[in-house]
């Protein structure tokens, strides 16, 4: 009940965050933007850059693969991506809360639609 939080500012600092790269998410959505985060932050590591560039570089490679908002069923898998961002620090507070207004409006958008007209013909 009483863990010591991590103190070492130099591991932290250089290290990928855990969540990212050990569980694999049920949401499909949430996977595919896992495994780019992973991509994109090994491959900047890789290739010799910091940690802050490969977070950095992560972080938008989370965000283009996120699914487009359209229909009910991407735009809660968006929010579910954002949050999951949130947690991994892929998204930060403020992209955050601009992202989760564009899932808003889009949702809303998608409850206001007129439904399809039936087929009245006898």
């Amino acid at each position: 009940m009483t863990e010591e939080a991590n103190t070492n500012p130099e591991k932290s600092a250089t290290a990928a965050p855990e969540n990212s790269a050990n569980a694999i998410p049920k949401n499909p959505a949430i996977a595919r933007c896992s495994a780019e985060w992973r991509r994109a932050y090994q491959g900047t590591i890789e290739n010799g850059e910091s940690n802050y560039t490969a977070r950095q570089n992560a972080g938008w490679a989370y965000r283009r693969a996120m699914p487009p908002l359209t229909g009910q069923e991407n735009i809660s898998s968006f929010i579910a991506c954002v949050a999951h961002g949130i947690l991994i620090d892929a998204i930060d507070g403020r992209d955050a809360t601009r992202l989760l207004y564009a899932a808003q409006v889009a949702l809303a958008g998608v409850r206001n639609q007129p439904s399809s007209p039936k087929n009245t013909a006898a």
